[in-house]
């Protein structure tokens, strides 16, 4: 289940990377801001609501940070984007800390979805399986968004030639803005799907930042496919290590990392960029 977590983080992450080049460690920023923002709203309207407005909210935070900070490191070093965007999930943390104090959170699972399901073989969680299935759906429509709507040309050609697309009137800065807000309303809406499932505190946003990284890497830095498969290897990978050696399940994804990158350095399957399915 982790592992489909990391998928939705990894997919904006891998997104945001193959149309802007920009290493974002905020991302995990708006995994966190997604998960309070859907406990407050489900605590008061509904698990649904939360997973309508979370996303919607995070996204609006991303424009607001693109226009107003981001859009000016694009065109910098990967060390001024790190050094800035750590800076803004800094902040966010604290900001979290600051507003719902340190304590760990959580929404329980609605009652409609506090089942099992009788798959033949096991038992298993309802809202586990709803969440599973709506993971997939979203990769999925993301999928589709990119390589079958006329938007989706206007990005995918803008990762080959910028320049190119400005000149036959394509709208660059508008499909910048639109992907790095797609690539955070998928992290916030991680964020608010993953609260009956995992606790929520502030530090939560790092927590699943890092091995997201991992999972970019394993896939291939852009890959889109590579962040799906990244993000199921890694996630049995912890699963399976949990069974056996509990005390190593946080090591062996660097471990499996540093073993990808000495046999294939751009990842199991490559530089690929998003416009590649």
């Amino acid at each position: 289940m982790r592992g489909l977590v990391y998928v939705a983080i990894a997919l904006g992450l891998t997104i945001v990377f193959g149309m802007l080049r920009l290493v974002n460690f905020a991302h995990g920023a708006f995994y966190a801001i997604g998960a309070y923002v859907g406990l407050v709203v489900a605590e008061h309207y509904g698990l649904a609501a939360g997973l309508i407005v979370a996303p919607l909210a995070v996204a609006l935070f991303a424009v607001v940070l693109d226009r107003t900070l981001l859009r000016f490191f694009y065109d910098r070093d990967p060390t001024a984007q790190i050094l800035v965007t750590f800076g803004i999930a800094i902040v966010v943390e604290e900001s979290l800390r600051l507003i719902f104090g340190g304590t760990t959170r959580s929404y329980p699972v609605p009652a409609a979805l506090s089942t099992s399901v009788n798959l033949g073989f096991t038992l298993y969680p309802a809202y586990r399986l709803c969440f599973a299935v709506g993971i997939v759906v979203i990769v999925l429509a993301v999928w589709v968004f990119l390589q079958r709507t006329n938007f989706g040309l206007i990005v995918r050609a803008s990762i080959r030639d910028r320049t190119m697309v400005q000149l036959l009137g394509g709208n660059v800065d508008l499909a910048s803005t639109t992907i790095f807000a797609l690539g955070a309303g998928l992290a916030g809406l991680a964020g608010a799907a993953a609260s009956p499932i995992y606790s929520v505190d502030p530090n939560t946003g790092f927590s699943f930042l890092v091995p997201s990284f991992v999972v970019v890497v394993i896939g291939g830095l852009g890959s889109f496919w590579g962040a799906v498969l990244g993000g199921l290897l890694v996630g049995e990978l912890q699963s399976v290590t949990t069974l056996v050696f509990p005390a190593a399940s946080d090591v062996v994804i660097y471990i499996a990392m540093a073993l990808v990158l000495l046999i294939r350095p751009s990842g199991l399957l490559g530089e690929s960029e998003v416009i590649r399915g």
